[in-house]
């Protein structure tokens, strides 16, 4: 049965809604969580350089809903994921935290006082006590996207240094070591000469 234009083309106004209205669960379920977490990412954050990807993630949904809906039966796609997370294993990512209870005990710990802090206690305190408080807001206003900042920062040098070719180290250590050898070995043939 064929869905109806006028509701395919206002569900299709929120990225993803266009799709899930058509039967696309998967693929509209990519296309909102995209568009969101853009949108958190560039507003909630402060990191206003990819507020560029919001149109382009709301037009590609949008005339993705109007194509859908508009193909004959035998042409319509298979239901899919449109980022697939083939690369990230889930079962390792769920190994690493579970042998890492105290990473992730202390990671939610962190974010509760930061929530606690930033949500009740400084603007209770300035808001009963007079106190200028600005600071201290500003502060906490900018921690995320200064945590996110040192995580992209670490992950970058983390990429150049895997990519740095490890078997060329790994001659020079040998090298060294097959020098330090013959010298050792020279060194104990002299005492036994004299």
């Amino acid at each position: 049965m064929r869905k109806s234009r006028i509701l395919t083309f206002l569900f299709g106004l929120w990225p993803g809604a266009g799709q899930m209205y058509l039967g696309y669960m998967k693929r509209g379920i990519s296309l909102m969580l995209a568009f969101c977490f853009v949108f958190a990412v560039s507003g909630v954050l402060g990191l206003g350089i990819f507020a560029f990807i919001l149109p382009v993630i709301w037009f590609y949904a949008f005339f993705d809903t109007l194509n859908l809906r508009s193909m004959s039966y035998e042409f319509l796609p298979h239901d899919d994921f449109l980022f697939h997370l083939d690369s990230l294993n889930v079962r390792k990512v769920t190994e690493f935290f579970q042998r890492r209870h105290l990473l992730g005990g202390i990671l939610l710990i962190a974010l509760g006082v930061y929530i606690l802090l930033y949500n009740i206690v400084l603007p209770y305190l300035a808001a009963y006590f007079s106190i200028n408080l600005y600071p201290f807001f500003s502060f906490f206003s900018d921690l995320p996207a200064l945590i996110l900042a040192v995580v992209i920062i670490l992950l970058g040098l983390r990429l150049i240094r895997e990519s740095i070719p490890h078997k060329a180290i790994e001659d020079d250590y040998e090298d060294d070591y097959q020098e330090y050898q013959e010298y050792h070995d020279e060194d104990s043939t002299h005492p036994s000469e004299s």
